[in-house]
């Protein structure tokens, strides 16, 4: 597995200001990094993979629809910009030369209607999840769904509902983005769950449970591990944590407390926690 650190740590939008962490982090033993696309151009993205060459860093990335772009709209101009904001992440991805792009980019976070989401409201998702996908195909990205827990959205929660999205749209370029956080408040098994979607799973993020850093929350880390190493799973094991002091991010997730006093002794003890975790796990395996 490769081990990675999601951006949203320090930023919602990576600039020429944050480049000097890069050489840090490839000290730390990471693989590479996560971008977080909330703006910006093909153009900019370029730099910045410049600058991720320069340290010999690879990189994965993350987007999320917003209310502008909320896939299930009933608003067909709104859907529409969905599917338009999915082609502008993939063109993205392409100048960062990264292969997975992920989030819950199947519905906005933080929308609700107080109803399970409708049979119409997943047909969307799913005919909307298409469109996208025969555009990442062109440049072999491949579009993996984050479910979340059920106070940040209602569409998909788990990952068995997760792989019935993913089964219908029925392409090699669309996927399961696991994130522990949302499994811990949402499976009942995660063995099972993890099991059950299988190959499925083409990227997964480390988040604890109260998003701060790993190993000090309740997040059940060798069970998760354990499981992801059953289904053969070698991708990304990305770290994601956040901070409340991220602009418009902390009050988005409701990150009120201070849980990280250090952002990068968060990421860098994060990866030898992970290194820790997957050696153990392998030895009890055999």
């Amino acid at each position: 597995m490769k081990i990675g650190v999601n951006f949203l740590l320090w930023t919602t939008h990576v600039t020429e200001k944050h480049f000097h962490l890069f050489p840090l982090l490839k000290n730390a033993g990471f693989d590479g990094v996560e971008i977080p696309l909330t703006k910006g151009t093909p153009a900019h993205y370029q730099k910045v993979k410049q600058a991720l060459d320069n340290e010999g860093l690879a990189c994965t990335t993350t987007t999320n629809c917003s209310p502008d772009t909320h896939l299930i709209s009933s608003t067909s101009k709104i859907r529409q910009a969905g599917v338009d904001h999915l082609k502008w992440a993939i063109e993205c991805n392409q100048a960062l030369g990264s292969h997975i792009l992920g989030g819950p980019i199947h519905s906005c976070p933080g929308i609700f209607t107080g109803q399970p989401a409708t049979k119409q409201e997943q047909d969307w998702c799913i005919e909307n999840l298409g469109k996208a996908a025969t555009y990442a195909e062109q440049t072999k990205v491949t579009l993996c769904l984050e479910f979340l827990n059920r106070f940040e959205c209602y569409l998909t929660n788990t990952l068995q509902h997760t792989k019935q999205i993913v089964d219908q749209v029925n392409s090699p370029f669309v996927g399961i983005h696991y994130d522990t956080h949302h499994a811990h408040l949402e499976e009942s098994n995660l063995t099972t769950a993890i099991q059950t979607a299988g190959s499925t799973i083409k990227h997964v993020h480390f988040s604890e449970s109260h998003r701060g850093m790993l190993g000090h929350g309740l997040v059940d880390w060798q069970t998760n591990v354990q499981a992801l190493k059953s289904i053969g799973y070698e991708g990304w094991v990305t770290i994601e944590a956040f901070t409340n002091k991220v602009p418009g991010l902390a009050s988005a997730l409701h990150m009120t407390r201070s849980l990280i006093n250090d952002e990068l002794e968060c990421a860098t003890s994060g990866a030898e926690f992970i290194r820790t975790l997957l050696s153990s796990s392998l030895s009890e395996l055999k």
